[in-house]
């Protein structure tokens, strides 16, 4: 009769929506809204700030887990401090990933100083969370550059101590749902971006070491930025979601926000939120 009343509870539970709770986390859903490419300062977006606090309000208004910024917050360190200030309003935990605009070859202490580890883990109830520095992955300061350029030598340093912390993090998985973060995506999403400088796309050989990495975290989706275009495509075995921009779009799109909702078996679903009246 035991065995009969737990089968009927853990049948109710599943009928409810599948909030049973295990341990100290929840088997039930967990949804990240995802803000990218911020960019307060840059003069191509002169109401950055603006569409940020509509952003905050209406995520507030959504209630998720945790908020995730993927990167490109401002352009200077005072415009880190607005955009901090403008955070604060969130009513959900935050947490931050570098961009290009954020971390440059030999910078990364000046960002870890404001922000803290520009690559570290977090957990959301029963979901871990890898955070990567794409800019110790290749080098972003010649926009125009047709080929990779090297990475300084105290950069490259730093790209080694952040790839053996990955390989580190293998060991430590439990076997649940592991989602990665980072700015910069791996390869275009066939012909978008339609300009196919390496500025856009992390690089040999830096790309090969971080899929191998990611394939061994078990990793099938990252949340990633950097295009200012909200698109979700499928490449390594892995799937890649680009949140769009708050800010400006070079090629098209909708100012916005991202909501993924991650279910008990390590689905994501995402969607786009349009910022209503928004201007770049």
């Amino acid at each position: 009769m035991k065995l009969v009343a737990v089968f009927r509870f853990l049948m109710f539970c599943v009928a409810m929506g599948g909030s049973l709770a295990y341990g100290q986390g929840s088997v039930s859903a967990v949804v990240i809204a995802q803000l990218s490419d911020t960019h307060l300062g840059e003069t191509r977006a002169p109401h950055a700030a603006e569409n940020l606090r509509l952003a905050v309000r209406m995520i507030n208004e959504r209630h998720p887990d945790t908020v995730v910024l993927t990167g490109d917050i401002g352009e200077k360190p005072e415009d880190w401090e607005q955009a901090r200030a403008i955070l604060k309003d969130l009513s959900s935990p935050l947490y931050c990933i570098p961009g290009n605009h954020d971390v440059h070859t030999r910078d990364v202490n000046q960002y870890r100083s404001v922000f803290g580890q520009d690559y570290y883990s977090f957990r959301v109830r029963n979901v871990d969370f890898i955070v990567i520095d794409s800019q110790l992955l290749g080098n972003y300061e010649e926009y125009d550059a047709k080929f990779p350029p090297p990475l300084p030598a105290e950069a490259e340093q730093e790209s080694n101590k952040m790839l053996q912390w990955l390989q580190e993090q293998v060991a430590k998985q439990n076997g649940g749902t592991v989602i990665g973060l980072q700015h910069i995506p791996p390869v275009r999403d066939a012909n978008f971006p339609p300009d196919s400088k390496p500025y856009w796309v992390i690089s040999e050989p830096y790309r090969s070491r971080e899929i191998d990495l990611l394939h061994e975290l078990r990793i099938h989706h990252m949340l990633v930025g950097h295009w200012h275009n909200g698109r979700v495509f499928d490449w390594a075995g892995i799937t890649w979601h680009v949140g769009p921009a708050s800010s400006w779009l070079p090629w098209g799109g909708e100012l916005g926000f991202a909501i993924h909702t991650i279910t008990p078996d390590g689905n994501v679903k995402t969607e786009f939120i349009n910022l209503p009246g928004a201007q770049p």
